[in-house]
């Protein structure tokens, strides 16, 4: 009985520290300070976005302004200056084709390499996880660039979409064929006695399945593509088929002209709308996604 209770005592002494002011006074502050400096840039980008531009430069870092000097006209301004509006109608058509597009390949490739026995399948994966540590989009830029010229894809917007594709399908395959090899494979055993088709099990029981995965990769894969600026920058040059990132450079004049910093940060706040949307959409998904594995049962 004196073992029992020497043995558990230790345990029992770490668990009633834990119960301490101290310990939940620390946490509380790391949280608060943790908070503010997730939420102050939101905040201050809002609060420009509502300035004037008199009242920016007497005190821009401030997220407290007159509510008399509210601009709502800021935001009307700078889609009409920026051309937002036709940007983000382009961001939003190369951002949805490459991401359908992606999604479907890299689920395909998944499900096989996690799936089907067939010879070269670990040089296979192997082969994706190498590429996506390299990267791409800097490493084979003049070839890269030499090929949609000769295909004749060059300031459109199917280049841009091809190269998204090509890019983003070896981290997309790595993400899911994880969360694909966590489904027992008796399941596809049970629907195929069943007389369930391959093509059947493939989108009807392991795809449900993967929702998980899926929205993890759809999150980040879009922010990677809306946010992008290099690729647009080299393969559009047509204004007209302009993206949001390249839309916004349209608020500095020049490199020694000012900024007008109340349209800029009404432009920004316009564009984030989109990546706040998907995060909102997918955030239950994407939370268990990511936490998938994380706990063993």
């Amino acid at each position: 009985m004196n073992i029992a209770t020497r043995d558990r005592a230790p345990r029992l002494g770490g668990a009633h520290l834990r119960h301490q002011w101290p310990y939940y006074l620390i946490r509380t502050v790391l949280l608060v300070v943790g908070a503010i400096v997730i939420i102050y840039p939101l905040v201050w980008m809002v609060s420009c976005s509502l300035k004037s531009e008199a009242v920016i430069h007497r005190d821009m870092y401030s997220i407290l302004f007159p509510i008399e000097e509210i601009r709502f006209d800021n935001y009307a301004y700078a889609w009409e200056k920026a051309g937002i509006g036709d940007s983000l109608l382009n961001s939003v058509k190369i951002t949805g084709i490459s991401l359908a597009c992606m999604m479907l390949l890299a689920y395909l490739a998944s499900y096989a390499l996690v799936r089907i026995q067939f010879a070269g399948r670990s040089l296979l994966m192997t082969v994706f996880v190498t590429l996506m540590l390299v990267p791409l989009g800097q490493v084979v830029m003049i070839p890269q660039y030499r090929l949609i010229k000769t295909l004749g894809l060059n300031d459109s917007h199917l280049g841009v979409i091809l190269l998204y594709i090509n890019g983003g399908i070896p981290f997309s395959v790595f993400l899911l064929t994880s969360f694909i090899s966590r489904i027992p494979i008796a399941l596809d055993e049970a629907a195929y006695i069943d007389g369930a088709s391959r093509l059947r099990i493939t989108f009807q029981i392991i795809f449900p399945l993967s929702l998980p995965g899926f929205a993890t990769v759809i999150i980040f894969q879009f922010m990677q593509i809306w946010n992008d600026y290099f690729t647009p920058l080299i393969y559009l040059v047509t204004p007209a088929k302009h993206t949001v990132t390249q839309g916004l450079k349209n608020f500095c004049s020049g490199p020694y002209a000012g900024t007008d910093y109340h349209y800029l940060f009404a432009a920004l706040c316009t564009v984030s709308i989109p990546i706040i949307v998907i995060f909102l959409m997918f955030q239950n998904l994407f939370i268990s996604g990511i936490t998938a594995g994380s706990v063993k049962e």
